[in-house]
């Protein structure tokens, strides 16, 4: 079959791996966006990493790329619930994966019982994606504004990392150019979802050192809400380089929490 034109919103980062925009608004006025990603397996089947409001066009470009093929939608952020149904109404056949929180906020949808945050889930699709879920910090923290924390999805045939809330990437616009062309963060919650216990803020940094590792094979990040940075499109650092940066801006969060708690 051959390939349909991509739509506008959908992005060719890598050998099979695709990242679709969505949009999201904040109080219906202010449009942060969101995302997904479309990964081809080494079984010739497909998996949607996360899920977002789809386009017209994009849905037939979807539906024209998987067909009957897609296997698994893996949701990985526990506060990116608002598309699950939409999505899983589209693929009702496709095995649905979500963390402990999209099963008890749609207790409803035909969940599988293995949750994205457990390691044994990440074992099933080792083959494919390199699953990582962040240490030291509250996964669900009791105020749910604070978005730290997804599992990351790390896919070797693309060099590509898709990544929601945890890692945040943005192209500055106009004047803040000054300051350098983009950039990339640890998300602002860090300091207010560290777990308030000993170790907790070693256990985080070991997890930090583990994804800069990780990422020194990366060439394309694809982060939730903003954009995406692309090796073609890369002008600075390397992301290895970069998600290092962010950590170590984190400094003082980390030394504080760890004199407060050990």
């Amino acid at each position: 079959m051959p390939a349909a034109p991509l739509p506008r919103d959908v992005l060719a980062v890598g050998e099979g791996f695709w990242n679709l925009r969505g949009s999201f608004k904040i109080a219906g006025l202010l449009d942060v966006g969101t995302h997904a990603s479309l990964v081809r397996r080494s079984n010739g089947r497909y998996l949607l990493l996360d899920a977002c409001g789809l386009k017209p066009e994009v849905r037939q470009w979807l539906a024209h790329q998987v067909g009957d093929d897609l296997e698994a939608i893996l949701h990985l952020h526990p506060f990116h619930t608002v598309y699950a149904r939409e999505v899983h109404e589209l693929y009702p056949r496709a095995a649905l994966y979500g963390t402990a929180r999209h099963h008890v906020k749609l207790a409803d949808l035909p969940w599988n019982p293995l949750r994205t945050e457990d390691p044994a889930l990440a074992e099933r699709f080792a083959d494919d994606l390199l699953l990582s879920v962040p240490r030291g910090v509250e996964f669900v923290p009791a105020n749910e504004r604070l978005h730290f924390a997804s599992v990351l999805a790390f896919h070797p045939s693309s060099r590509t990392l898709h990544v929601d809330d945890t890692l945040v990437y943005a192209k500055l616009p106009g004047p803040l150019r000054l300051l350098g062309r983009d950039v990339l963060r640890l998300h602002p919650s860090l300091a207010h979802v560290l777990e308030r216990r000993t170790g907790a803020t070693q256990e985080f940094r070991e997890w930090a050192d583990e994804i800069v590792e990780r990422a020194r094979e990366i060439r394309n990040l694809c982060a939730a809400h903003t954009h995406c940075l692309l090796e073609t499109e890369n002008a600075g650092a390397p992301i290895a380089e970069r998600i290092r940066e962010a950590v170590k801006r984190a400094d003082r969060i980390l030394a504080a929490h760890e004199q407060l708690h050990g």
